[in-house]
């Protein structure tokens, strides 16, 4: 393949310092290429293709731009035919942990690795935060007003924290406190579980009121953990002292795009009162589940604390809704104005009503030492059920349906469903059974039609990611992985308590085998019907998508050929090996249809999995489980083939639920011991960890909040240096110009630094940049996902459908060429809109897309001759994360250019993907193009 030196142009020699270049471009190191990398965390020397000696930390005099998490990096000795200052600004140990290649290191990783896991639920809960559909508001701290559905989302954040109380409180509270301690009813002797460790046989002589305050502080310290992981990485990614002053010198314009708010990327603090309220919350419901087990056992005083609790943790909960007004705590002068006060003395009183339930379980007398944990079997089920109608109602929240009056709806469907499965409405009769199925009827109705005949009126649907459900989808994501983890832990420790039960003893007749039997009698671990249901879910699930893609690739993919755009003449002798690699890249495109549909089987089969959860639990009350065990014996021979098809069935649960856990650590330990220290969660964790942390405050922290401001400061250093020695070697200042290129992600970095600069009031300086994006993904994947920060109206570009799922190639056909005339006219008439409603008849510049920000003429992308550039594009088909920024046409357009797709620098013919932009011929000639006549 033919390929140049990574900072050479076209081969001529480099003109003199100060003269202008043989092509017309600006004078030779007057322009900086600030070359920004992506996901793959391409190393500093591989951008500036050069050795690891020859590289070094940028300075300004003799200050390093950069540490040992991020910085600017530039060649030491300039490159053969080098027209422009190289510099890479590498941000990968931003989100990646790192310390050392020892084996204490990569334990350490490892270990980090799976705390970050166990918070992802939390980071799906931000993004679908920034799902939503909001706008700036210039009176409310941050510069934003959240919109519908941002008290769901932060509700349902709240929830998530609770669901992993309510985990860890079922191991240590249900599975070990109460069912692995059990009288024998002779003095000083005991049952405890066999598999337990033998420090925990020093609970025996506590009862059990003073067993589980005991173990108490477990459900504590793991929310406390996963607190103090977030709190470590907001540290570690807060925005340098000097961006976040010089933004606060900056208000939010009434009119302008979110990525154009001064204050978007700067946290200024590292706690928040959302984060009290939810230590709060989870000391509440440790408090609730004690004192729900010690009122069943004895006495009136549980139940009034019990009562306490659960009025606090409701106050709580409306305090976290009602402070969702705004994305950031408004700053106040007065004290007790101050949201972190008030949300310190809600956790003071969570502390004390804490610390009273220890004192009353541990002095209630028990009256039965093995009677079943209820509170523990309950609440699992009522925070699913509740994670679940407000994940349903964030799939509607876009459209303009209130967020609140959909969820009054919804609930009281799902309340009268329950009443109605339960059979807590059989002793009035057939008629009160019919009512509460008629509320349900009524609820369904109230829901969906509002929700339909809204979005009917949203003229931009089609360019939002699955009609406008976004954050619904992005928090069914949370919660199944929420549940996954909660079910691997609790199904997990249940085997492991279980496994004492197999009596194992020396066949002495045949000393190779042992006989393994578990006595008539013996006791169980029980683990909470949810847990279960939801593993079944997790099972279906899996089997759906293996099944959905297998046929998809089978019939669909097995032999298609994707012909646009066409394989270029010099590679036709690998066209085969380019089909093949372009098919699969098309395969992994499908994400969205496949989460909308897998999103759909979620909530199917999780409402019928709690319908039949609340069957078995109230088993007492109705029939109605018995009528199913029924109807099961009848199709599977008899109570034996019943039996049979429990113990598959659990079997196979648990050994999905394992095999999950498995892959977990196994990805949690490849990551830990690779050479490039790859991110704990892949491209999952970029989606979540480059979005501020708005909805839960224990998520992955933002690492754009430093990556985006350091990026707009060092252009503005370049382009107006405080001295010639700050800056050496650039000429004349008001020569200087940026050439900004940015691959996959760190295009999203980039994008996001130029509107930064338009907040900051430095719109004069965009018009000496250009941009080379290559590998990215604004189009089809963050400006669907997250309109409101990357849609057409916000870059400037054609807007693009759903990609398909059931055509060989997913994004034929699926241009929005309608939007791509009256967009700009579009965003003119919002921003004039905006204004007239705020009383200013002047829309703002933080207002304008990214297209008139750089000086691009309307309709540029689609002239026939080629103007002068200011962007391009490079993609390829067989990169499965580059898209197009204009058409996926056929048709050439100014936008858009075709990058080969056989590796340029390798020995062995190896097709293209995602990587490997740099050395192509494709970057050298759109850099020329760019720099021409500049």
């Amino acid at each position: 393949m033919p390929t140049a030196p990574l900072g050479a142009g076209s081969g001529a020699p480099p003109p003199a310092d100060g003269a202008p270049s043989p092509n017309g471009s600006a004078p030779a190191l007057d322009v900086l290429e600030l070359r920004v990398h992506g996901i793959l965390n391409v190393p500093p020397q591989d951008m500036l293709g050069t050795q690891a000696s020859n590289i070094a930390l940028s300075h300004e005099g003799v200050i390093p731009l950069g540490d040992s998490l991020a910085g600017f990096y530039t060649v030491r000795e300039p490159l053969p035919g080098q027209k422009t200052r190289l510099e890479a600004y590498s941000w990968g140990s931003l989100d990646r942990f790192t310390k050392g290649q020892s084996l204490i290191g990569k334990t350490g990783r490892t270990l980090y690795n799976l705390g970050w896991f166990l918070v992802a639920p939390f980071g799906f809960s931000n993004a679908a935060y920034w799902a939503r559909s909001f706008r700036p508001d210039p009176s409310r701290e941050g510069g934003l007003r959240t919109g519908s559905g941002g008290g769901v989302t932060r509700v349902f954040a709240l929830l998530l924290t609770l669901w992993l109380v309510a985990a860890v409180s079922t191991v240590a509270f249900d599975l070990v406190a109460v069912q692995c301690f059990l009288p024998t009813g002779v003095p000083n002797s005991w049952k405890l579980c066999n598999a337990l460790p033998a420090q925990f046989d020093a609970l025996r002589e506590l009862t059990r009121g003073q067993r589980l305050a005991a173990l108490s502080f477990a459900p504590i310290a793991a929310v406390v953990l996963v607190a103090l992981l977030g709190l470590v990485s907001n540290v570690r990614f807060r925005t340098r002292a000097i961006d976040a002053a010089r933004a606060r010198q900056h208000h939010a314009q009434h009119d302008a795009f979110a990525l154009a708010v001064p204050a978007l990327w700067v946290r200024r603090r590292v706690n928040s009162p959302t984060g009290t309220l939810h230590l709060a919350a989870s000391l509440h419901l440790v408090a609730i589940l004690l004192m729900a087990d010690a009122a069943a056992q004895d006495g009136s005083g549980p139940v009034s604390l019990l009562s306490v609790a659960a009025v606090q943790l409701v106050v709580v909960t409306v305090v976290v809704a009602a402070w969702s007004r705004s994305v950031r705590p408004p700053l106040e002068a007065d004290f007790w104005a101050r949201r972190q006060v008030w949300a310190s003395l809600l956790l003071a009183a969570a502390i004390l009503t804490y610390i009273a339930s220890l004192i009353v379980a541990s002095t209630t007398p028990t009256t039965d030492q093995a009677a079943p944990f209820t509170a523990g079997q309950l609440t699992p089920t009522i925070i699913l059920v509740c994670l679940t109608i407000l994940a349903t109602v964030g799939c509607v929240v876009r459209s303009g349906y209130k967020e609140w009056l959909a969820t009054a709806v919804l609930t009281v469907g799902v309340v009268a469903l329950v009443i109605a499965v339960g059979g807590w409405l059989d002793p009035l009769g057939w008629t009160a059974n019919a009512a509460a199925i008629g509320v349900v009827v009524l609820s369904g109705v109230g829901f969906v039609v509002p929700y339909m005949v809204l979005r009917r009126r949203d003229p931009r649907r089609r360019e939002h990611a699955w009609h406008g459900a976004g954050p619904g989808v992005f928090m069914f994501m949370a919660l199944v992985i929420g549940a996954f983890l909660a079910s691997a832990v609790a199904l997990g420790t249940g085997a492991y308590l279980r496994a004492g039960r197999l009596l194992s003893i020396q066949d002495r007749g045949d000393p190779l085998f042992r006989d393994v039997s578990i006595p008539r009698g013996a006791h169980d671990i029980a683990v909470p019907t949810v847990f279960w249901a939801f593993g079944g879910v997790l099972v279906l699930m899996v089997v759906f998508v293996i099944l959905l893609l297998g046929v998809i690739g089978w019939f669909g993919l097995r032999k298609a050929v994707i012909a646009t755009p066409p394989v270029d003449d010099s590679e036709k002798l690998f066209e085969r090996d380019i089909d093949a690699v372009r098919r699969s890249s098309a395969f992994m495109q499908r994400a969205e249809p496949l989460l909308h549909t897998v999103s759909w089987v979620i909530g199917v089969t999780v409402t019928v999995s709690l319908a039949f959860t609340v069957m078995r639990q109230a088993r007492g009350q109705t029939g109605r489980w018995a009528w199913v065990l029924g109807v099961l014996e009848t199709w599977l021979g008899g109570e034996q083939g019943l039996s049979a098809f429990a113990a598959f069935a659990e079997w196979l649960v648990l050994m999905c639920v394992v095999i999950g856990a498995l892959a977990v650590i196994g990805v949690a330990i490849t990551n830990a011991t690779s050479a490039h220290t790859n991110r704990p969660l892949g491209l999952l964790w970029d989606l979540m960890a480059w979005l501020p942390r708005a909805a839960h405050p224990f998520g992955p922290a933002c690492f754009a909040e430093r990556a985006v401001p350091e990026l707009a400061d060092r252009m503005i250093r370049w382009l107006e240096p405080a001295s010639e020695a700050a800056e050496p070697g650039g000429g004349d200042p008001s020569h200087r110009r940026v050439l900004l290129a940015t691959h996959s992600l760190g295009t999203v970095l980039g994008v996001a630094s130029l509107f930064h600069l338009a907040a900051l009031g430095r719109t004069d300086l965009l018009k000496r940049i250009r941009l080379l994006t290559f590998g990215m993904q604004l189009r089809p994947y963050f400006g669907r996902f997250f309109p409101e920060l990357f849609g057409p109206e916000v870059l400037g570009t054609p807007g693009v459908a759903a990609p398909s799922f059931w055509s060989a190639d997913p994004w034929k056909g699926k241009d929005i060429h309608e939007s791509s005339a009256p967009f700009a006219a579009r965003a003119a008439a919002s921003r004039a809109q905006a204004a007239a409603h705020d009383g200013d008849a002047s829309p703002s510049v933080a207002g304008t897309p990214l297209t008139e920000l750089l000086d691009i003429p309307a309709g540029a992308f689609a002239l026939a001759p080629r103007p002068q550039p200011v962007w391009i594009n490079l993609w390829r088909r067989t990169d499965y994360l580059g898209f197009p920024g204009y058409s996926y046409s056929a048709e050439p357009n100014n936008l858009d250019r075709v990058a080969l797709e056989m590796e340029p620098d390798s020995y062995m013919a190896r097709v293209a993907t995602h990587a490997n932009y740099l050395p192509t011929l494709a970057y050298l000639q759109a850099r020329d193009d760019l720099l021409a006549g500049w």
